[in-house]
């Protein structure tokens, strides 16, 4: 396999879990919410017992804590991929805009690795319990934490297809290229002027 597709292949590979990743936690609470809009009937004296709003705030804590390790788990994942595509796109000379590409996608990951997920996850926890009103000063935190977490994933995101599209197109110049000067190479040995040639 070609280099640059070798790279291509592992950028490819990050961005279908990056949004396998976001896809899941995205859209996790709307199952709670669907739940409690039609409880399973061997549920339903539970959720009597417990009252409405309790059990979805439970049920929402719990779905939470979930997307928390699954943050935290593709965190580590995310790091070993961005310091493998970095390397290789240091070591295979991809040109200098991978390179660049590659260095701003793990600066990145570092950062929403070790500064805001951590945040993000222990201001999270704080509000799991909170009443909804009135407001809690630390939802306006949240908030702010979260929409810098998803501007970083969306930088890091066109990034990565910057750089599959960049490795795409050289691959493919590369073998139009080869397959060009192989056919300049050919010599015409079938010339009727030719004197090696049986006549």
């Amino acid at each position: 396999m070609h280099s640059r597709r070798f790279l291509a292949f592992f950028v490819g590979l990050w961005l279908a879990s990056l949004l396998t990743v976001t896809y899941v936690t995205a859209f996790s609470a709307r199952t709670v919410n669907a739940v409690m809009e039609n409880p399973p009937h061997e549920a339903s004296k539970w959720v009597d017992i417990l009252g409405k709003d309790r059990t979805h705030t439970l049920l929402l804590h719990n779905t939470a804590e979930v997307n928390r390790s699954i943050l935290e788990s593709w965190g580590y994942a995310d790091l070993v991929l961005c310091v493998f595509i970095l390397i290789t796109a240091v070591m295979i000379k991809s040109g200098k805009p991978v390179i660049i590409l590659a260095t701003l996608l793990t600066v990145l990951c570092f950062a929403s690795v070790f500064l805001l997920t951590p945040q993000v996850v222990a201001v999270g926890r704080l509000l799991d319990f909170r009443p909804g009103f009135p407001v809690p000063p630390e939802r306006a935190q949240f908030a702010s934490l979260n929409g810098m977490f998803n501007g970083v994933s969306a930088i890091r995101f066109l990034s990565a297809v910057a750089m599959v599209t960049l490795l795409v197109h050289r691959s493919q110049k590369t073998r139009l290229r080869r397959r060009s000067g192989g056919l300049d190479e050919i010599d015409p040995i079938d010339h009727a002027n030719h004197s090696h040639i049986n006549r």
